[in-house]
């Protein structure tokens, strides 16, 4: 690790050099822009202090077992286990909801241009996941909902803007992190393993009656 920039840091760096550490290890990403209530977005100072300290907290992190990662592109730096530990384990309702909002992004991707985030509400995703994807054949209850929007929310692949998340009418943001949460080919394979078990339990009840 370079010793040299730490001996030369002010307190305020080494203080948010903590926090950006803490924040990496304990939510997985740093954004390079925040979303506000009214949809105006603001310069995150933690994605610019990593941009300038990129090396130095990687060479930090990895001697954790953490790769520090920074996707340019997209706007955000994240963290993977070097032994590939520490993973977050979703239920099946969770992954459910997980992936129809990637899917969602992918809807608005193409007219976001710069604006990366896209902006939807419980209710809209409700629908989404029964009807117009059809990933499960009814909607989970708004309890089960709002533990799954807060898990995404904490890890920063949603942002809430206004509203609760057991309410239809909340409205949170889709971050462009669900890129890497989700990739198009892991979608694609756990969106047809979810469709066939449903379709399994359907039939088992079918021939139940």
């Amino acid at each position: 690790m370079n010793v040299d920039w730490i001996n030369g840091a002010t307190q305020k760096e080494l203080d948010q050099f903590k926090s950006v550490c803490g924040q990496l290890l304990g939510r997985t990403y740093v954004i390079k822009t925040l979303c506000k209530p009214d949809k105006s977005r603001v310069n995150n100072p933690d994605y610019l202090f990593l941009s300038a300290h990129y090396d130095e907290v990687r060479e930090y992190l990895y001697l954790l077992d953490w790769d520090l990662r920074w996707d340019k592109f997209n706007g955000y730096f994240y963290v993977i286990n070097t032994d590939e530990a520490n993973r977050c384990n979703l239920d099946k309702k969770q992954t459910a909801i997980l992936l129809a909002i990637r899917m969602i992004y992918d809807e608005n991707q193409e007219r976001l241009g710069l604006e990366h985030d896209a902006i939807c509400t419980v209710r809209d995703l409700l629908e989404k996941v029964v009807t117009d994807y059809a990933i499960l054949p009814a909607k989970p209850n708004m309890d089960e909902v709002k533990r799954a929007l807060t898990l995404l929310d904490n890890h920063c692949v949603i942002q809430r803007l206004e509203g609760k998340y057991n309410q239809g009418s909340c409205k949170f943001a889709i971050l462009p992190t669900v890129l890497t949460v989700v990739s198009s080919e892991k979608l694609e394979a756990v969106v047809s393993v979810l469709r066939k078990e449903e379709d399994s339990e359907e039939a088992e009840e079918d021939s139940a009656d």
